[in-house]
């Protein structure tokens, strides 16, 4: 190779070698250029699936038998009334392991979808009895499992008997922990962690083999494998004299704001036999907060009731007593900074053959939504906007539909006939519901909850 060749390829290298340095440096200072994309997403609906309702089944009595304290027996059947807005729901007799008789089983219905979508299917039972150690009426709904369930109401102290209910209408089986909260806070009793539901099975768990002493527990469900429907049995005896029973559902998730839609006051406050006008039962999930229940009349929207500030220590429960409730229906409404859940409870004449009743929060209705009327007494259906709404309430049987306007913060009630069903379109607005029931010594509620065909859109990202 020349000298005169290898002294040319130096210089062009290095001519090279300034070049890329220099577009290297101009990169560095110079701004790049930049593309800004959305994500590609598309909105699809899940498939149709199944559709699933368990009901509570047969009012429960623990130790009649003297020979057996623990034994739990069946005090009176359930009527079961249920619907679907397509195919007729099949339905199956859950096994009760837990019970030491062969009375009635609790049922379970399923539909199949219709036309590519799930199909609305709403069941209700009512059971109704006067025996000396057990008196009253217990109505509740028919609901879908849920993987987390909060029990706001009932009791574990002298004179109570309640008994908490998993429910699984499912193929698979389910392993269901449960949490108590009281005044000393939360506790996983032994009795209440890794309780196995079978498939096609109702557990049932004494709540004073939960946390014996305890007057105002909250109990937490949590479920792994399946879901499991959780509600709550509860019965009062005062002095060998029984004071009532009740079937109470799962309260609504917890959220900064609980609509208790109806809460029905049947004795005035001045007669010396009501065992109070109401009390309310809160409790922070989650932190420490502050609260306030304000409790209005449905009939005119007058406040009758307004508390503020209330101190709530997470994971304990609070029971508020609101006394000199006139006769009549309220809406309670519970706020608060941090997550909370709430009940309330009311009872009948206690000096007569009594009742009692929780109505806990009410899940938001935003879509159209089944809602049947279980077969008893005196059936309301009452309505609480947390939005303005135009809600159309129609028979499913056939009948004139109901049109009913409501302004946020407004409720009203609507005469329903037991038995039936009926569909609850709220348009575009957001209303809370429950299903009264009220007679001389009876007294019952439960609340509307969405309906299993709103099936909500999902967006997919690749």
């Amino acid at each position: 190779m020349s000298v005169r060749l290898t002294v040319t390829r130096s210089i062009v290298g290095a001519v090279t070698a300034a070049v890329v340095a220099g577009g290297i440096g101009i990169a560095v200072v110079a701004p790049w250029p930049t593309t800004a994309r959305e994500p590609i997403g598309l909105d699809v609906v899940p498939e149709a699936a199944r559709s699933v309702a368990a009901c509570d089944g047969p009012l429960l009595v623990l130790g009649r038998d003297e020979s057996a304290p623990g034994a739990i027996t069946e005090a009176a059947a359930a009527a079961v009334v249920s619907a679907a807005d397509g195919p007729a729901p099949t339905e199956t007799s859950l096994a009760t392991p837990d019970r030491a008789d062969t009375g009635s089983a609790p049922a379970a219905f399923t539909a199949d979808p219709s036309g590519g979508r799930p199909t609305d299917l709403a069941a209700a039972s009512a059971s109704v009895l006067d025996d000396a150690d057990l008196r009253g009426l217990s109505v509740s709904a028919c609901t879908r499992p849920a993987m987390e369930s909060w029990l706001v109401a009932g009791s574990a102290a002298t004179g109570a008997s309640d008994i908490v209910l998993l429910t699984n209408p499912g193929d698979v089986a389910a392993t269901v922990d449960l949490r108590v909260y009281g005044a000393d806070g939360a506790q996983d009793p032994v009795a209440g962690q890794s309780v196995v539901v079978a498939a096609r099975t109702q557990r049932a768990v004494p709540l004073a083999a939960l946390r014996r002493g305890e007057e105002s527990p909250v109990v937490r469900v949590t479920a792994a494998g399946a879901p499991v429907r959780a509600s709550l049995q509860s019965a009062l005896t005062r002095t060998l004299i029984a004071g009532g029973v009740d079937q109470v559902s799962a309260a609504a998730p917890p959220a900064t704001t609980q609509i208790i839609p109806a809460v029905d006051v049947t004795v005035a406050p001045d007669s010396g036999s009501s065992a109070g006008g109401m009390s309310v039962r809160l409790l922070a999930t989650s932190a420490d907060t502050t609260a306030s229940v304000v409790v209005r009349s449905v009939a005119d929207g007058a406040v009758v009731s307004q508390q503020d500030d209330i101190a709530l220590t997470a994971e304990h429960p609070l029971e508020l007593e609101v006394t000199g409730m006139p006769v009549g229906d309220y809406t309670v409404t519970a706020t608060a900074a941090q997550p909370l859940v709430a009940s309330a409870w009311t009872s009948t004449d206690i000096s007569a053959p009594a009742d009692f009743a929780w109505a806990v929060g009410a899940p938001a209705i935003d879509a159209p939504t089944l809602v049947t009327v279980a077969r008893a007494p005196g059936p309301t259906l009452t309505l609480a906007a947390a939005s303005d709404a135009t809600v159309t309430l129609t028979p499913l049987a056939g009948g004139d539909a109901q049109t009913v306007e409501l302004r946020a913060g407004q409720s009203r009630s609507v005469t329903v006939a037991a038995g039936q069903t009926y569909r609850v379109d709220p348009g575009s607005g957001v209303v809370h519901g429950s299903v009264g029931f009220s007679a001389a010594g009876q007294i019952g509620t439960y609340p509307v909850f969405g309906s299993a065909a709103a099936a909500a859109e999902l967006t997919v990202y690749p």
